[in-house]
């Protein structure tokens, strides 16, 4: 039989280790948002809201257009209720420029107010 190595034993340390406490977040500090642009404005300014919200109106406008088409006897088939120009044609257009009007109020520039206060007037 071989002698096995006796292992020294773990001293418990005399010191244990301190832990950083978490960084405070002051109440000057503010926490960035996705939908302010820095000091509590808003990236969209109220035009776009309008624009977004007109967009937002057309696409349910042309959701309500499209809705509809079912048959008063199930054992009659009438075309002229479901391939009407209204369900076909005009609420795909309404829906699609809906969509094109939130885009345009997502992407369209809102003008910064400038400060003129150094500039003199003449």
């Amino acid at each position: 039989m071989a002698k096995q190595q006796q292992r020294p034993t773990p001293q418990p340390q005399t010191q244990a280790r301190k832990t950083a406490p978490a960084p405070v977040r002051r109440a000057s500090e503010k926490k960035e948002s996705l939908f302010s642009a820095g000091s509590n404005e808003l990236i969209f300014g109220r035009e776009n809201f309008i624009i977004m919200g007109i967009g937002l109106a057309l696409v349910l406008v042309g959701l309500a257009t499209m809705s509809g088409g079912a048959m008063p006897d199930p054992n009659q088939w009438e075309p002229e209720r479901i391939y009407s120009f209204t369900r076909i044609t005009l609420a795909p257009i309404l829906m699609v420029a809906g969509f094109v009007t939130v885009a345009v109020g997502i992407f369209k520039k809102t003008p910064v107010p400038s400060d003129n206060s150094n500039e003199t007037e003449a």
